[in-house]
């Protein structure tokens, strides 16, 4: 795919600078420090991860150079995407082709090290982005925003926060269940973690029925800033 030119004038990096962070965005905290207390903050993993998923009409491929053209396209022309630098997200700046490189870069390389894995999913053909998966670490997360200790000490290190967003032309109620209930099952028998949480915001009543339709229970939420968070599970 030849990617289009954008330059600091293009109509689609002009509108960035109007975005806001809407219920189906995601915010990410600077990670947290090792310890017992807070968790790793990268997952401890004997296995190989598992390379990608196959739905029905949709793949999931690791976020990488190879598909970086497709997401940056997918993050421009979908207001719900979030735009983070430096653990912060940004609303007043456009989104230029040397942020998201920097940005698949570090994907790569703390897919490399358990950091966090995230996961593209493109359509069948694999010529467009519908969205990003994202795996990372929950303890560090609840230790940042002071989650209370009974729910720190029933989870392991390798229990994951699953962080999801999809362009809002493939938000319809059936093709969300579909992602939903095909990424539980996945996570559930291929990979090496103890548990696995979904977290949405609350407002997001396409995510939260989704999670329900797929037999995901409400399990706790966090007020992280100024957003209330609720995680499902099983």
């Amino acid at each position: 795919m030849k990617l289009p030119y954008l330059g600091a004038h293009n109509p689609m990096l002009t509108q960035l600078q109007h975005r806001y962070a809407g219920p189906g965005s995601m915010d990410y905290p600077p990670p947290s420090s090792s310890g017992s207390a807070a968790g790793s903050t990268r997952f401890a993993f004997r296995r190989a991860v598992p390379s990608g998923l196959k739905g029905g009409d949709w793949v999931l491929q690791p976020l990488q150079k190879g598909n970086a053209a497709l997401t940056y396209e997918a993050y421009l022309t979908n207001p719900d995407a979030p735009i983070h630098r430096h653990g912060r997200c940004q609303t007043d700046a456009p989104y230029t082709w040397r942020d998201h490189m920097e940005r698949v870069e570090k994907a790569e390389q703390e897919h490399h090290n358990h950091k966090q894995l995230s996961f593209a999913v493109l359509t069948a053909t694999q010529n467009k982005c519908l969205g990003c998966i994202h795996l990372t670490p929950l303890r560090p997360f609840l230790t940042r925003y002071h989650a209370p200790d009974h729910l720190l000490t029933t989870l392991g290190e390798n229990s994951a926060m699953i962080l999801f967003w999809l362009g809002k032309a493939h938000r319809e109620q059936s093709f969300v269940y579909q992602i939903v209930q095909t990424l539980h099952q996945w996570l559930a028998h291929d990979w090496e973690l103890d548990e696995h949480l979904f977290r949405v915001h609350p407002a997001d009543v396409t995510a939260v029925h989704a999670l329900q339709a797929a037999g995901l229970q409400m399990r706790f939420s966090v007020a992280a800033a100024t957003l209330p968070y609720a995680f499902y599970g099983d």
